[in-house]
């Protein structure tokens, strides 16, 4: 498994793991015409340097040569002015209804956003490979704090970020969901 930077062409590929990451889509089976509009402006999205989701804050998991997951990952001091940013260009009205919400990450510590593996690749160890791999460039990056939030509704997710050394940090609100907020702090 080569874990690298992810590129503007994959684009398509990396809006799919936003969808399934916010599990809206698994990438199996067709999308219902609201998940074709997200994912048409998430590749947008992806295509750009300059948005929350974006390419150049991705990590790719390629198994002989195909790609097979990603994480989205990036320092906690871009999420406010991203996030404003990329939902009032492209979701305007989903940002007027989340406005309020509780920051996902903040200044301070490196944010793993989103991660997701195709299923044929599950349970391979690409998505704790992935995880690590945020970890070391959060730290590698100066970053003592690494934060992720995680739907309690997905409790192997919850357990597999605590095998990863992640502890529960509280809670946050987000997108109409109660996140538990895990954190990963270094002891060095």
């Amino acid at each position: 498994m080569l874990i690298r930077d992810a590129i503007p062409s994959e684009a398509p590929f990396l809006a799919q793991c936003i969808l399934a990451g916010m599990h809206l889509y698994d990438f199996e089976g067709a999308l219902n015409d609201g998940q074709a509009v997200i994912l048409k402006s998430i590749t947008q999205c992806e295509e750009r340097k300059d948005t929350l989701y974006s390419y150049a804050n991705t990590r790719v998991a390629e198994v002989d040569g195909v790609a097979a997951g990603s994480l989205l990952s990036y320092p906690g001091e871009l999420y406010k002015d991203l996030k404003e940013k990329t939902f009032r260009e492209f979701w305007p009205d989903f940002f007027t209804q989340f406005d309020k919400d509780e920051p996902e990450t903040g200044p301070g510590e490196y944010y793993l956003d989103s991660l997701a593996v195709l299923p044929a690749f599950r349970k391979q160890g690409i998505g704790r490979a992935l995880i690590l791999d945020g970890v070391r460039k959060g730290l590698s990056l100066g970053f003592r704090q690494v934060a992720l939030v995680v739907d309690p509704d997905y409790p192997h997710l919850v357990r597999l970020y605590e095998s990863l050394g992640f502890v529960p940090a509280g809670r946050r609100n987000a997108f109409g969901t109660d996140f538990l907020r895990m954190i990963y702090c270094s002891h060095s």
